[in-house]
């Protein structure tokens, strides 16, 4: 592992040279932002190289997962270009580091791409790296190149302190608690002294990880809050992806207006939220894990219903293709051809209205306080068809699972709000007595229900059977929802 790292460090070095040398062949006062943008290239996998070395020192084995997180990230690779604690342990040299990537980064993406809804008139992308800018930048990466090179790729010798640090800068959480402001003002009010700061922060994390510790042990002692004497005590974040609806930040803020606990953050991203899920002291710590976990996936479970739509805690395994380019090759041309028919037949996200969050509190509403032995019938199928669509890919086909997990979650409505008696027999009559109050046409029911049957419609495929499947339990647990809330009014004025 270590020999690979090593080696790995070697070819990060020799490819930022290619880059260095392509920039250094161009004319400066021609293209100053194409120096600037494979200067910073260079820079990249100088710092690269110099993270690989830290990961050699420590020895420390990383899967696949958290090479991708810790390598990708373009703002800490230009940290680590100009900022080399194998060397120097500094807090101050690692807060101008980050800084200038930052802005190294932020002009980047300016300068690199044409942003269509962006002004006319402004500065064009081109225009915006001054040439002075771009040769400063080359130098620096050269001279970064150089230096990260004169290192050599053996592993330094370093002490005990410097290993801990490095271990604790590779990781995203402990880095940011290294670097707060707490630590940071230590470090200024010990005058600079770096072996003295880096020995106290060492301690500050031995400390704060037994008050963790022991806030921990007693929490698991600690009795439930009295009733009345409740207070929010803990908060967890999800993120929760849709390729279905295009997210809109007022019509997340509808939901949160009426669900107070359950909270559906903007990102700024239109396909994806933070789902926050807030919880009082009610129940004994024990139960949290559970707790968090069940109003997440009501809370998920409502959004998908009340939008006929889908949601789901990571990007959905449909959205891949097993088949990168299919080319014809009696034709000498690329086919535009998906691997996999999309979940929603042509895989363009619609706008999630004020009607699909409407509909999701009805749900959230009407079902959310229902009794376990009540609810599992209905929603763990339910969720468990949710699960089977995101785990179905171009390369397994989960469709047939996934249809029959919603006809199930809506047989156990039937049974608990319709006429349905649980006989397979009589099923057929208990889906047009549960659906005609909303979908008043017989032959239309008798259509979308052959969706249902143990088949599914032969003239369908096997993933618009399921969408029919999901979108008619959708419909009939909102027609249940809605019901539920209109008595409850009701019953409120009388």
């Amino acid at each position: 592992m270590i020999e690979t790292t090593l080696k790995a460090h070697e070819l990060c070095l020799d490819q930022a040279e290619g880059f260095l040398l392509a920039a250094e062949r161009l004319e400066l006062t021609v293209s100053p932002h194409i120096i600037y943008h494979l200067s910073l290239l260079a820079l990249e996998e100088v710092g690269k190289a110099g993270m690989l070395k830290g990961l050699a020192v420590t020895g420390r084995k990383s899967d696949e997962t958290f090479l991708d997180r810790w390598l990708t990230s373009h703002r800490r690779k230009l940290t680590w270009a100009i900022w080399s604690p194998l060397t120097r342990i500094d807090p101050a040299d690692f807060r101008e580091a980050q800084e200038f990537a930052e802005r190294a980064h932020a002009l980047r993406l300016s300068s690199l791409y044409v942003d269509p809804s962006a002004d006319v008139a402004a500065l064009p992308p081109a225009d915006r790296v001054s040439v002075g800018h771009a040769g400063s930048i080359l130098k620096l990466a050269r001279s970064r190149l150089a230096y990260e090179r004169s290192l050599g790729a053996e592993r330094p010798r370093i002490d005990e302190l410097t290993e801990w640090f490095l271990e604790t800068v590779s990781d995203e959480e402990t880095s940011q608690r290294l670097f707060s402001r707490p630590f940071i003002e230590k470090y200024e009010a010990l005058d600079g002294d770096v072996h003295q700061w880096a020995s106290w922060a060492r301690e500050e994390f031995e400390r704060i990880e037994t008050d963790l510790r022991e806030t921990m042990a007693r929490e698991w002692t600690r009795p439930a809050a009295a009733t009345g004497e409740t207070r929010t005590r803990w908060r967890a974040n999800a993120t929760v992806y849709s390729p279905s609806h295009a997210l809109r930040s007022k019509v997340l803020a509808d939901w949160n207006a009426n669900i107070s606990f359950v909270q559906l953050l903007w990102t700024g991203k239109k396909d994806q939220f933070t789902l926050q899920i807030l919880l009082d002291d009610s129940l004994p710590f024990p139960d949290l894990a559970g707790r968090l976990a069940t109003w997440a996936k009501i809370g998920v479970a409502c959004l998908n219903i009340g939008s006929l739509g889908y949601f789901w805690f990571e990007r959905a395994g449909f959205q891949q293709e097993m088949f990168k380019r299919i080319w014809d090759v009696e034709l000498d041309r690329p086919l535009k051809l998906r691997a996999r028919e999309s979940f929603w037949g042509d895989g363009r996200a619609v706008a999630l209205t004020t009607t699909h969050i409407d509909h999701a509190i009805h749900c959230m509403l009407a079902f959310a306080s229902l009794p376990e032995a009540v609810a599992e019938p209905i929603f763990k199928p339910y969720f468990d068809g949710l699960a089977f669509i995101a785990k179905s890919d171009a390369y397994y086909n989960l469709d047939v699972l996934a249809r029959h997990a919603f006809v199930s979650s809506l047989g156990a409505a039937l049974h608990r709000y319709g006429e349905w008696n649980g006989e397979p027999e009589t099923f057929e009559a208990a889906f047009h007595a549960g659906f005609a109050p909303f979908m008043p046409e017989a032959a239309h029911r008798e259509q979308v229900f052959r969706a249902l049957t143990y088949e599914g419609d032969r003239e369908e495929t096997t993933l618009a059977n399921l969408r029919s499947a999901k979108h008619l339990t959708d419909l009939y647990l909102i027609h249940v929802a809605r019901r539920t809330w209109k008595s409850a009014i009701k019953a409120a004025e009388t």
